[in-house]
């Protein structure tokens, strides 16, 4: 149905795609795997049409294509289901499924009655049980989620493309939305189903594509496969990271100290769910999930960037506001964000990034503009000796340095004046081999001063290289404790 040969996509000096082939088969369910930067997502954009800009050769029903844009691979029987809904909220089911596609008569008025009455026997068709007539935001995430596939499907589509569709879902959702791309398959539809659970593309792929580093590294036929089958060559040996075999065993040791921070019975909804934990001085602890797990939200809500609906979180048994970043940045817990160009200024120089968290604290009382500049680059100074930072002083722009040292900025302006509790999201992410061993041994070395350290990955490797214990989320709610046992990568990823 649809095939594709040698693609290769750079974005400037990164491989994101390097010579890939692909194929998902007529009316079969094809799983697509990968750890996060495997390259699944940028393959699916040039597959859709999203991205054009590429080498290699694609071949729809037969034929050479290259599309121009997604029109033209919707044009060709190919849609693509977001993990984010692209449906309207406040339309009916019935607006949605005809969205831009209205029935109307010779003056332009849209025929009401034929547009419900065809809505309702489209979803009939593909099992799905609604009132055309209620507002989509009135609904369920995961009927809305079926609607917006019912809506790809009457344009036309017959190659859809699912991305992360059941991030979000209840276990009863998932088996709902798996009846339904089941009765697609039968009805002659091909599927190409990607996520980051591994049990949920076990339990509907025909056959299993595993992506790593941009490449192929193997497809399996689902035919008694277990997941240990899929973990060994998705997590094995890469030369980005640095390298623990799939079984190395690593042993973990808890501390047994003063306790900083408790987190007691977190909910938000559609993210985490009853979420307790402790955290103490002189502790890394790792909240390790794949993509979607709820993890991540976690510990923005911790420092204030995500508000939620219940629970509490206490730093040295006073509460902490919740959704107020800036009165949870000066009761002392600092977060350091995977996104490095969202939380550093490229434009500006060094100096200036680092001090900027604790303005007041550096500059102290009013003085002149002048003095006020040595004491920043002051700090600075002292700060990139801390951090071995590679630049030519303070002033030089941080768009001039290289991600390793970059996120060596992001961590240094965080730590211009100690804190209580520093949470790190992705602290190692998309850094060479040279700048993870530095940064890991900075945080290793926050830990003997005492700091207590919340390390939140998706790679296990961050986690076997940093943390004394370990918490493993899986759809918002923390499923294992790991803490004085010996551990390794396969044994995490099984686990989620």
């Amino acid at each position: 149905m649809i095939k594709v040969e040698g693609i290769h996509k750079t974005f400037g000096k990164v491989h994101a795609v390097r010579g890939v082939s692909f194929e998902a088969p007529d009316g079969k369910i094809t799983g697509l795997l990968g750890p996060n930067g495997a390259g699944k997502s940028t393959l699916m954009k040039i597959l859709s049409g999203a991205q054009t800009d590429y080498q290699g050769e694609m071949n729809v029903w037969g034929q050479k294509v290259r599309f121009g844009g997604t029109s033209d691979a919707s044009a060709n029987g190919i849609g693509m289901i977001y993990q984010e809904l692209s449906v309207i909220g406040c339309l009916t089911v019935a607006e949605n499924n005809f969205l831009g596609k209205q029935p109307i008569n010779r003056l332009g008025v849209v025929k009401w009655t034929q547009m419900r009455r065809e809505a309702q026997e489209h979803l009939k068709n593909l099992g799905i049980e609604v009132d055309v007539d209620t507002p989509l935001n009135q609904l369920p995430f995961s009927v809305r989620q079926m609607i917006e596939i019912a809506k790809v499907i009457f344009s036309g589509a017959r190659i859809i493309i699912m991305d992360e569709p059941t991030s979000s879902l209840a276990q009863a959702e998932i088996q709902q939305l798996f009846d339904l791309i089941q009765t697609l398959k039968k009805q002659g539809n091909t599927i190409i189903f990607i996520s980051h659970f591994i049990e949920d593309v076990l339990q509907i792929s025909d056959a299993i594509t595993i992506l790593k580093d941009g490449t192929v590294v193997e497809t399996l036929a689902n035919t008694g496969i277990t997941k240990h089958d899929v973990i060994n060559p998705m997590i094995g040996t890469t030369t980005s990271r640095l390298v623990r075999g799939v079984d190395e065993v690593v042993q973990l040791r808890s501390t047994e100290s003063e306790m900083v921070l408790a987190v007691k019975g977190l909910t938000k909804a559609g993210a985490f769910t009853n979420v307790s934990f402790d955290l103490q001085r002189g502790e890394i602890l790792g909240l390790y999930g794949l993509l979607g797990a709820g993890h991540e939200e976690v510990g923005r809500a911790i420092f204030g960037l995500k508000k939620y609906e219940k629970g509490k979180v206490e730093l040295e048994a006073k509460p902490v506001p919740a959704g107020r970043p800036h009165k949870v940045k000066g009761m002392g817990i600092a977060y350091i964000s995977e996104d490095r160009g969202g939380s550093l200024f490229h434009q500006f120089e060094i100096f200036k990034n680092i001090s900027l968290p604790y303005l007041a604290q550096v500059l102290g009382p009013a003085l002149s503009w002048l003095i006020k500049i040595r004491k920043e680059i002051a700090v600075a100074e002292r700060q990139i000796e801390n951090f071995g930072i590679k630049t030519s002083g303070p002033a030089a722009l941080v768009s001039s340095l290289s991600g390793g040292n970059q996120q060596k900025v992001a961590l240094a302006k965080w730590l211009t004046t100690t804190p209580k509790v520093i949470i790190l999201q992705e602290p190692t992410r998309g850094v060479d081999v040279g700048a993870k061993s530095e940064i890991v041994q900075s945080i290793r070395n926050l830990k003997d001063q005492g700091l207590a350290c919340i390390v939140i990955s998706m790679e296990p490797e961050t986690i076997l290289d940093l943390c004394d214990r370990v918490l493993i989320f899986s759809r918002g709610q923390i499923k294992h404790e790991i803490k004085d046992a010996a551990t390794s990568k396969s044994k995490l990823m099984e686990l989620t």
